[in-house]
C-alpha cells in the first residue's frame, strides 16, 4: 500500500512538473526588421489534463525600458495559436519582451443592469461587426438581481454592442453596466516570456536592453506625459465640431459632407425615427422596403451605406437607434468609398452621444467591445 501511494505521488509530481512547464513557443525568427512579418507558435501540450480547451492567449510586447506596451489577444484551439505580426515602420529598433499569458475561457460578454425593475425578466441587444461582417440580434435573460450573459461569440478586431428593452419605446431608458472577463485584471494560468530583436543586433545590446533585468509587471507602463505651462488659444469651436474631432477617424473626416447637428440642435430628437429624418432633410434620398422587408435607404436608386459609429450597420439596424441620442450624422454624397466594400451611392454616419457629449450619462447602453486580434495582424 505504502509502495503504490508512493508511486502514485511520483507520476503525480512529473505530471505537475510538465504542466507547470506546458507553454511552447516558437518564433520564425529571433532578430527581425520593420517591415517583416514576424510568425509565431504557442502550443500547449497538456491543454486537456489542465482543462484549457477552452482558453485564451494574451500576447503583451514591451520594450524593455518599459515606455510602451502592445496587447494582442487570440482564442486557443486544441492548444494551439498560430499568429503572425506585420512589424509597421513605426515600431522602433531594439529588444523587445513578447508576453505571453494565458488565461482560462473563451471571450463573453454579460453585464448589470441598474436600477432594474423585476418585472423586466430580459432585455434585446444587437451586435455589430466591424468591415461589414454582419449583425446579430437576439435576447438576453435578466435574473432577479438584473444580471445578464450574452451568448459565446468569438469574433475578430471589435463590436458595437446595442441594448435595449424589449417593449418598443421612444427613448431608452436602460442603464447598463457591461463586463468582459477577459478585459478584467488576471492572474494568468500559464506564462512564458521571450525576447526579440528589431533591427540590427549589435545596435539593440546595452545596458537597458539587458534581458536578466527585464521582469515582467502587469501594471501599465508611463505614457507620454503632456508638456507643462503650453497655453493653446484659437477659435472657439462648436459642440458638433469637437466631437467630429474627437470620435471621427479615416476617411470619416471627408470636409466635403452635409452635416446635422443633433447636440445643440433638437430637431433629429423630434422625429420618430432616423430613416423618417434623413428622408425629410436629405434632397434625393429615398426610403423603400426590399425583398425581405426591411427599410432601406437610396440614392440614386442605389442602396445607401449606412455607419453607426463607424461599425456599417446592415438594413433593418437602424431601428436600434434612437434619434434622440444621435449627437451627429455625416451624409457623403455619390459616390462615398469609406471603404473597400463601398458602392456608389453614398454614404451615411450616424454618430450617438457619449462621454462628456452624453445628456445623461447615467443610462448608458451602447458598447464597442474589443474581441480577438487577427491571426494575421499588424504590430505598429
Amino acid at each position: 500500500m505504502v509502495k503504490r501511494l508512493l508511486l502514485v505521488f511520483c507520476l503525480f509530481v512529473v505530471y505537475e512538473s510538465h504542466a507547470a512547464d506546458s507553454l511552447q513557443i516558437v518564433f520564425s525568427k529571433t532578430i527581425t526588421k520593420t517591415g517583416d512579418t514576424l510568425d509565431f507558435r504557442c502550443y500547449l501540450p497538456f491543454f486537456a489534463e489542465s482543462k484549457l480547451t477552452s482558453a485564451t492567449l494574451n500576447l503583451w510586447i514591451e520594450d524593455l525600458e518599459k515606455k510602451k506596451r502592445w496587447k494582442f489577444r487570440y482564442p486557443i484551439v486544441n492548444g494551439e495559436v498560430i499568429g503572425s505580426l506585420a512589424i509597421a515602420n513605426t515600431v522602433p529598433d531594439g529588444r523587445y519582451a513578447f508576453n505571453f499569458l494565458v488565461q482560462r475561457g473563451f471571450f463573453k460578454v454579460g453585464g448589470e443592469v441598474k436600477d432594474h425593475d423585476k418585472k423586466e425578466t430580459s432585455i434585446n441587444y444587437m451586435m455589430i461587426l466591424r468591415n461589414n461582417k454582419g449583425s446579430y440580434f437576439d435576447n438576453a435573460v435578466v435574473d432577479a438581481d438584473g444580471r445578464f450573459k450574452l451568448k459565446s461569440t468569438l469574433f475578430q478586431d471589435s463590436a458595437y454592442f446595442i441594448f435595449s428593452p424589449v417593449k418598443k419605446v421612444r427613448n431608452n431608458y436602460l442603464s447598463i453596466k457591461i463586463e468582459t472577463p477577459l478585459d478584467s485584471v488576471f492572474t494568468p494560468v500559464l506564462s512564458a516570456t521571450r525576447f526579440i530583436t528589431i533591427g540590427e543586433e549589435k545596435n539593440a545590446i546595452g545596458k537597458k536592453n539587458d534581458t536578466s533585468r527585464y521582469a515582467f509587471q502587469t501594471t501599465e507602463p508611463i505614457g507620454n506625459e503632456t508638456l507643462p505651462g503650453v497655453t493653446v488659444t484659437g477659435k472657439f469651436k462648436k459642440k458638433v465640431q469637437q466631437y467630429d474631432e474627437m470620435y471621427s477617424s479615416g476617411l470619416f473626416k471627408r470636409d466635403d459632407v452635409m452635416l446635422f447637428d443633433g447636440l445643440e440642435d433638437d430637431e433629429i430628437s423630434r422625429y420618430p425615427s432616423l430613416l423618417l429624418f434623413l428622408q425629410t432633410k436629405v434632397p434625393g434620398l429615398s426610403i423603400t422596403t426590399d425583398a425581405t422587408g426591411q427599410q432601406v435607404a437610396k440614392w440614386r436608386n442605389e442602396i445607401v451605406d449606412l455607419y453607426i459609429d463607424e461599425f456599417r450597420m446592415q438594413p433593418g439596424d437602424e431601428g436600434f437607434v434612437i434619434p434622440s441620442e444621435i449627437a451627429m450624422i455625416k451624409v457623403f454624397r455619390p459616390p462615398a468609398q469609406l471603404s473597400g466594400l463601398s458602392g456608389s451611392a453614398g454614404a451615411i454616419a450616424v454618430y450617438t452621444k457619449k462621454g462628456d457629449f452624453a445628456n445623461n450619462t447615467r443610462n448608458k447602453h451602447n458598447f464597442i467591445v474589443r474581441g480577438y486580434s487577427a491571426f494575421d495582424g499588424d504590430w505598429k
